[in-house]
This record gives C-alpha cells, sequence and structure tokens, in this order.
C-alpha cells in the first residue's frame, strides 16, 4: 500500500518476538549467559509440561490446526472493472488487471463479479451500463481465467470469489419479478457447475458435514482444514433481500447449493458476512470473527481513500480481523500514493483475531508473487 502502510513485518506481528544471535565473538560472549539460560528453560518446560506462555504443551500435533478462517487476504472490488474511456463519476476511475495477474502478480485471494443476465450472450460480466468496461466480458471468461491459474498454483490457499446478480429492472426501477431473478440465481448456479470443478469447490455442503446446519458446523466444529482446501474456492452470493431469500429457498440450509449467502446470524445459512465499514463496524467485525464466521470488509470506496492516501479505514478492517479486505488499489497506480498490501503477507498473512500463535504467514501461503 502506499507510504504511511508500509511498516516493518515486526509491527504486524506485536504477539511474536524474535531473538537473534550475533557471529560477533565478543557479542557471542555476552550472549551466552542467556544462550545457556534458554536451554535450561526449555528442558525444564519439556520435564513439567508447559509452553512458552505457561499453557500446557504437547507434541507438534497438538498445535491447533490451521483453518480457512485464519487467513486474512487482499481482495478486489468489483475485480474486472476497466475504467470507461469518458467516466461520469471518480468512483468509476480505476481499472483492474486481469484476474490471473492479480493472483498471480498482485496476491489477490479474493474476487468480486458482477453478472447479468443477456439474452445473447448468457451471463455477461460488467458494472452497469454507463461503466461497462471489462476484463473477462462472460462469467465463463472470469471462471476460466481463475481456474487456470488456480490448476497451474495448486497449493494456493483458498480463493473468494463473491457474485453479484444484476438486473436491469431492479437498477432501473427497482421493481423485478421473481421469475427474471430465479432465472439469474439458477444460470448462475449451473455455470459455477459447469466450468469450476466440485472437486475444487469448498461448498456449503462440505462445512456442514454431519452437523444439523451450517451455522452449528462453524461455531461447534470449524471451517475445514487449510491444508485439505489449498487449490479450491468458495463462492458466495453477493445478494441480500429477495435475492437471497430466493436461492435459499431453492436450497433450504444451503443443502446441495455451490454459494454460500449473506444470511442473518440468527439463521441456520449463516456462515459469511459483508461489512464494508470497518470504522463504524470494527468491533461488529471483530467479534463475528472471534466466533468463527468468516468477514469481508473494504478499504477504499470511491476513490477518496486513494486521493488523500488515506488508510484509516485500511487500518481499522487489518486490526478489525476482517478476512478479506476488498480494494480498488491492489497495486500502486501511477499518480497515487495509496495502494493496499497485507502487512506481512506472503501474499496473504495470519489472522490477528482468530488465528493461532504459532501461526505464520508462510504457513498460509509461502507463493511471494
Amino acid at each position: 500500500m502506499g507510504t504511511s502502510t508500509g511498516q516493518a513485518d515486526i509491527t504486524t506481528r506485536p504477539f511474536r518476538s524474535v531473538i537473534s544471535f550475533s557471529n560477533n565473538p565478543y557479542r557471542m560472549r555476552k550472549q551466552a549467559p542467556l544462550l545457556v539460560t534458554l536451554v535450561v528453560m526449555t528442558s525444564l518446560t519439556g520435564c513439567f509440561g508447559l509452553g512458552s506462555d505457561g499453557e500446557p504443551a504437547g507434541p507438534e500435533s497438538d498445535k491447533e490446526p490451521l483453518r480457512i478462517n485464519h487467513i486474512q487476504m487482499k481482495g478486489t472490488h468489483n475485480s474486472y472493472h476497466v475504467e470507461p474511456l469518458i467516466s461520469p463519476t471518480r468512483e468509476y476511475m480505476y481499472t483492474h488487471q486481469t484476474l490471473d495477474f492479480q493472483a498471480s502478480q498482485q496476491g489477490v485471494r479474493q474476487f468480486e463479479i458482477d453478472v447479468w443476465w443477456d439474452i445473447r450472450e448468457g451471463l455477461r460480466v460488467y458494472h452497469n451500463q454507463y461503466d461497462s468496461g471489462t476484463t473477462c466480458p462472460t462469467f465463463e471468461n472470469c471462471l476460466s481465467t481463475l481456474l487456470s491459474w488456480s490448476n497451474e498454483n495448486p497449493l494456493h490457499h483458498p480463493i473468494f470469489i463473491w457474485v453479484e446478480p444484476k438486473d436491469w429492472p431492479e437498477q432501473a426501477a427497482e421493481v423485478t419479478t421473481t421469475l427474471e431473478l430465479s432465472g439469474l440465481l439458477d444460470d448462475i448456479e449451473q455455470e459455477i457447475s459447469q466450468y469450476w470443478p466440485l472437486n475444487k469447490t469448498i461448498t456449503p455442503d462440505d462445512v456442514r458435514g454431519e452437523s444439523a446446519s451450517l451455522k452449528d458446523s462453524i461455531t461447534t466444529d470449524g471451517w475445514p482444514l487449510l491444508e485439505d482446501s489449498r487449490g479450491k474456492a468458495i463462492f458466495v452470493l453477493l445478494a441480500r433481500g429477495e435475492s437471497r431469500d430466493l436461492y435459499v429457498q431453492n436450497y433450504p440450509g444451503l443443502v446441495g447449493a455451490r454459494m454460500f449467502t449473506l444470511s442473518d446470524e440468527t439463521s441456520n445459512e449463516a456462515a459469511i458476512f459483508s461489512l464494508s465499514d470497518p470504522i463504524g463496524s470494527g468491533d461488529e467485525i471483530s467479534r463475528l470473527v472471534e466466533e468463527g464466521y468468516i468477514v469481508r470488509s473494504r478499504a477504499d470506496s470511491g476513490g477518496e481513500e486513494a486521493d488523500n492516501n488515506d488508510t484509516t479505514r485500511l487500518d481499522a478492517a487489518l486490526e478489525a480481523g476482517a478476512h478479506s479486505i476488498s480494494t480498488d488499489y491492489p497495486a500502486k497506480v501511477d499518480g497515487l500514493e495509496y495502494w493496499v498490501e497485507i502487512p506481512g503477507g506472503t501474499p496473504s498473512r495470519c489472522n490477528p483475531i482468530s488465528s493461532p500463535d504459532w501461526c505464520s504467514s508462510e504457513f498460509i501461503e509461502d507463493e511471494v508473487p
């Protein structure tokens, strides 16, 4: 990100300390008593079964395993977007690289795709009629691009693909028919099934397992293990209200569904949340993360933060523990000092709220772009 966020790695891991020993003979003599003390303490803690924090210590296998919700990653907003030649608003004045470039060169692991139904070409991808530039014109194009990158990088941690259904009547007059929405949702589900293999997808069924509901599984058993989830994707329906309700109606409890939903915390489908304002909702984000849910937030919106090199919103999202932090600026742009990086990430990092203390970013993913 910009100059105000280019901190040394040690500042991003306040709960981890590092002791380094010098090769200088004089310093080695000075450090010898410390080294002996450390050896003795290590032996004693092993004998008495105590860890460095005074808690019972066990073999390596007793460590809390890393899970999907132990990650903090960079995402992009409207990931396909290309700035129009003549922009009617500052909000549209940004351009993303192709999805595979974002993944391979910019460390992006969460993507957002707006989907429209077109009578001539099926599911099209663009923002709206005034802002139609796109790096992948169809939903199939977008999925195929990401799938190719995923197949070439099978050890990546799970990527998140947020899918937002769009509809002309809904955008223009705030009215739409149930038939139109239902058909669009059916088409999205069908194309995910057609263009993204099931064995590379983490579905609600995978997370629920034998539990009575998705919510119960997440808050009791937790998310799938990270090592079992590499090379896969999680799809999220970025919709509330009627669109979400229709989807859940088609897949009660999300049984058989390919996508997770933004469902209320009290519902059986509760799993993933989107809270775009980490400043005003920071405490709520942290609470949801602590309870085991996955939360997406945003670092910037409309160009305001970028124009002022203002990382206040980004810093709040990082501190609150949002799992994915979405931006219009995942890399440096000419004329701006603002862009987003995950501090200490490779490219992602351990979530500061939910991950175990022993976690280090290279255990999340060690594929530095």
